[in-house]
C-alpha cells in the first residue's frame, strides 16, 4: 500500500490524521489495521465521525466529518489573522474570508487567551444554539470578560451583559427573552440604551450611553 486519501480534513488537521494514518504506507493493503488508527482519529475534539475503506490495488480513504466552525477569533500568535473554531473550541484553520458554507455567519470571539476559555466561548455559543437558535442569530459578537459574557446583539444594537453560569443550558436564552420583551417599552419612552447587565435574577440593570456609573433597574 502506498497511498492514503484524506477526505473532510480541515487542512490545519492534516498533519494530525497524517501521523495517525503514515504507518500504513508501504505495508500491505490486506492485512493492515483500519480500526485502531480511525478508532483514535475518532476522538478527536474537532472530530464528528472518521470511517476508513480500502480502495485496490494500494490506496486507503479516510473520509472524516469535521465538527464545523461556529466563531472566529483573531489570532496575536498567527499575526493577527482570523481563525475558525468549532464547537469544542479547537482551530479548525485559517478564515479567508470565502462562505465555507451557505449558512456561513460567524460571530466573533475575543478574549479568549488560552484553550480554556476558547472552549468556554464555543460552549456559550453551543449552548445557546440549542436553546435559542433565533438570539444566537443576533449575535456578532462576544467578548469573555471577567464579569462573565459580553454578547453584541446587532438588531437590538445593544450590549448584553451575562454571567459565568451563561454556558449553562437554560441560562441566558430567557434573561435575553425578557430584555427584548422590555425593549419596546424602552424605545416607546425613547430612552437610549447602551447595556443591559443581565447577570441578576428577576432584574435588568440598563446603562446609557455614556453612562459610568450602577446603572438603572
Amino acid at each position: 500500500m502506498n497511498r492514503v486519501v484524506l477526505e473532510g480534513v480541515p487542512e490545519a488537521r492534516r498533519v494530525e490524521a497524517e501521523e495517525l494514518t503514515d504507518a500504513w504506507i508501504g505495508r500491505p493493503l490486506l492485512f493492515l489495521d483500519l480500526e485502531q488508527p480511525v478508532a483514535e482519529l475518532s476522538k478527536r475534539s474537532w472530530v464528528a465521525a472518521a470511517t476508513a475503506r480500502r480502495v485496490v490495488p494500494d490506496t486507503i480513504t479516510v473520509r472524516v466529518v469535521a465538527r464545523p466552525p461556529v466563531a472566529l477569533v483573531v489570532r496575536a500568535d498567527k499575526g493577527g489573522e482570523l481563525w475558525t473554531i468549532d464547537r469544542g473550541g479547537s482551530f479548525t484553520g485559517p478564515y479567508t474570508g470565502r462562505a465555507l458554507s451557505k449558512s456561513d455567519d460567524f460571530v466573533v470571539l475575543s478574549g479568549a487567551s488560552d484553550a480554556a476559555s476558547l472552549a468556554k466561548g464555543a460552549a456559550f455559543l453551543e449552548t445557546l444554539r440549542v436553546d435559542d437558535p433565533g438570539l444566537l442569530a443576533r449575535v456578532s459578537d462576544v467578548a469573555l470578560v471577567p464579569e462573565g459574557y459580553a454578547v453584541t446583539d446587532r438588531i437590538a444594537q445593544a450590549r448584553l451583559l451575562f454571567g459565568p453560569d451563561a454556558a449553562e443550558p437554560r441560562r441566558a436564552a430567557p434573561l435575553w427573552r425578557a430584555f427584548l420583551a422590555l425593549r419596546p417599552e424602552l424605545d416607546r419612552h425613547a430612552l437610549p440604551l447602551a447595556e443591559a447587565d443581565l447577570r441578576f435574577a428577576g432584574r435588568i440593570v440598563l446603562k446609557a450611553p455614556g453612562d459610568a456609573g450602577h446603572g438603572k433597574t
